[in-house]
């Protein structure tokens, strides 16, 4: 009977009478494990700490574990290229910042088009950027540091977040247009320059009001906010003025976009984004950024998507405007 029973299979398979179909990725319930968030930064700034944020709170609405890996590198490039390899099944996020997508892609390759490889899920919040200064050093303004930086020719240094970031790009426009050699120190990140800078390694370096010290060593008096990157100054530093009042048109923000690898099953796209939008009213999730200073103003969808490619447009300008040569 048994062997009887080994023939009629054989036979069966032989002819195809019998099929073996996986389940289509969209088919499969979703999700049935943790899910992991890279950040293509260094520890400590302020794609970091939000990253964590949502990986302590997402799990209440989604059902399944979060993880943060940290994959600096490359201005961004490491941990870019690791979404874009990634399987587009939901599982693998990013903690995108707007320099790598939407900058940095107009001057140097990166390996990736942003509209084409991924897909912007979620935008938590927008932040102004900064100049940071150490309070110890001797200029007590904008215009005392761009003196003292064209007096020190070259010597006075910026940590930047990496070469074409927002940092880089920022100092980029200041030297363009107060004609001041400002070199910059590239960094794995905001929160390593920032670390560089309280170190004294670096005189000044880039921040928004999130990244990691900036507003404990600001009330503290450890540093000094030199101007704000913004149309109008900023609630948390209402005495810093912004870098149009100190005669530089500039407007630079930080944005913090949970991107997925393109392919990424639409019905996926929106469990996960039905997930993040309940975590953005969670009350631990809003102490967790109140605490950095800032809120969550989410962005999704076809509104969120418009955005992204108008700054991507609009920072063609910027580089244009400070001099720099871009590639498209």
């Amino acid at each position: 009977m048994r062997k009887s029973w080994k023939i009629a299979l054989a036979v069966a398979l032989s002819l195809g009478l019998l099929t073996f179909t996986a389940l289509p990725v969209s088919a499969e319930k979703y999700p049935s494990k943790p899910i992991k968030i890279i950040v293509p930064l260094g520890a400590g700034g302020s794609h970091d700490l939000h990253s964590r944020a949502v990986a302590s709170v997402l799990h209440q609405y989604i059902g399944q574990p979060a993880y943060v890996q940290l994959m600096p590198g490359g201005g961004g490039k490491i941990g870019m290229g690791a979404l874009k390899r990634a399987k587009p099944d939901g599982y693998t996020l990013l903690m995108g910042a707007n320099s790598h997508l939407y900058m940095s892609p107009h001057v140097k390759d990166m390996g990736f088009d942003p509209f084409k490889d991924f897909i912007p899920v979620f935008q938590i919040n927008e932040l102004p950027y900064l100049l940071a200064t150490l309070g110890s050093q001797p200029w007590k303004n904008f215009k005392e540091y761009i003196a003292a930086a064209k007096k020190s020719k070259g010597k006075i240094k910026h940590g930047s977040t990496g070469t074409y970031g927002l940092s880089h790009t920022m100092m980029l426009k200041i030297a363009y247009a107060t004609k001041t050699k400002l070199p910059h120190v590239p960094f794995r990140g905001g929160g390593p320059a920032m670390k560089a800078m309280l170190g004294g390694h670096v005189q000044t370096a880039g921040a928004n009001p999130a990244t990691g010290g900036v507003l404990s060593n600001y009330k503290s008096g450890k540093i000094r906010l030199l101007g704000v990157a913004a149309a109008k100054r900023f609630p948390l530093f209402p005495d810093v003025p912004t870098f149009r009042e100190q005669g530089v048109d500039l407007l630079l923000s930080s944005k913090r976009i949970i991107m997925a690898p393109a392919g990424t099953p639409k019905d996926r796209i929106d469990i996960l984004t039905k997930a993040l939008l309940k975590m953005a009213k969670d009350k631990t999730f809003k102490r967790l950024l109140r605490k950095m200073g800032v809120k969550a103003e989410p962005v999704v969808g076809e509104k969120l998507l418009k955005e992204v490619r108008a700054e991507y447009e609009s920072n063609k300008d910027i580089y244009k405007n400070a001099g720099v040569k871009i590639r498209n």
